[in-house]
């Protein structure tokens, strides 16, 4: 009854402590999705050629993008409502995400009706997140689940059904097992993994700016990448004809 109160309960104070760590490792995370997605385009685009579906790095690393943004999803989620939930500034987040999701849903369905995304890394973002508040302060109970996700995904290839079109999506992501990472991020939260100390240098600055800018930047970045290439490879077509 004292974690549904919990749930329910709303706080006037949106101030939230930043953690050095968290948004390190927010930033670490962007640069792996840059060299993931610029690398997909210029694949796209034939300018290198990469089998990205059978090489077990490009296989992998999508994987650990996904996991690791989750993982950061969880802990902050943790930093900003363990003690009570803050509704406002939580579903004013929620809302944003979910409206860029569908917004990339909308876009990609008109450029690659093949290929259009239904149900992506902002999608499931929004989607945990909700859920997670479930489990804010049951660590024991987050790691259990997450174990219950990962590891018949992992050594059975057995995950929960969830919505799948026939159409190959180019980014979709299952709330499950990757609500998983979430929890995982509760956990650790719990273990105040958050608290690991950063050294301060231009790196870690860098990393703290790409951390703290992470929506932004993801919704930017790949449009530019695509965009950049689209250009050099029609310009590319028109000199050499």
């Amino acid at each position: 009854m004292k974690q549904i109160k919990q749930i329910f309960s709303t706080s006037k104070s949106s101030s939230l402590v930043r953690y050095t760590f968290v948004d390190v490792l927010r930033g670490f995370t962007v640069i792996l999705m840059f060299i993931f997605h610029f690398t997909f385009d210029l694949n796209y685009f034939e300018m290198i050629k990469l089998d990205m579906l059978r090489s077990p790095f490009w296989y992998f690393l999508p994987r650990l993008i996904v996991f690791l943004f989750l993982f950061a999803v969880g802990m902050g989620l943790y930093l900003a409502h363990s003690k009570v939930i803050k509704w406002k500034p939580f579903l004013k987040r929620f809302f944003l995400i979910s409206f860029w999701a569908i917004i990339i849903s909308l876009v990609t369905y008109t450029l690659f009706p093949d290929n259009w995304i239904y149900f992506g890394t902002l999608h499931c973002i929004a989607l945990v997140s909700f859920i997670s508040l479930l489990f804010l302060n049951r660590p024991k109970i987050s790691l259990f689940i997450a174990l219950a996700l990962f590891l018949p995904s992992i050594f059975l290839n057995y995950n929960l059904p969830w919505i799948e079109l026939p159409h190959s999506s180019w980014d979709y992501i299952s709330p499950f097992p990757w609500m998983g990472a979430s929890l995982l991020g509760i956990f650790a939260a719990h273990h105040e993994l958050y608290k690991v100390k950063v050294p301060e240098n231009r790196l870690t600055k860098s990393l703290n700016y790409l951390g703290q800018h992470s929506l932004f930047i993801y919704l930017l970045h790949q449009p530019l990448f695509f965009g950049l290439l689209w250009i050099y490879a029609f310009v590319s077509k028109v000199i050499t004809y």
